[in-house]
């Protein structure tokens, strides 16, 4: 969705997949990853505001714990994206 330009309905549907098994790590490392390509695909089309969105609803909805520090890293460079934009 989000490659095709439909980021309003890419974020829709990431939020849903948030609901889906907060307590499990390697579920939450997948899906802050996902969250990190697709904050990269909105900085490739200049859609800050919804990089912006992505960044904070990930930040907030997926338990830290559970992440890497090459996890953590990966999210640190596509939040620095979009800043640089």
């Amino acid at each position: 969705m989000a490659q095709r330009g439909a980021f309003e309905e890419a974020h829709r549907l990431m939020l849903k997949l948030y609901e889906i098994a907060p307590e499990d790590a390697n579920y939450s490392r997948t899906k802050w990853r996902f969250a990190a390509e697709m904050m990269k695909t909105a900085v490739v089309a200049q859609k800050r505001a919804v990089a912006d969105e992505i960044a904070r609803t990930a930040t907030a909805k997926i338990n830290a714990a559970h992440l890497t520090a090459a996890e953590t890293e990966l999210m640190a460079r596509a939040i620095g994206d979009v800043t640089s934009l």
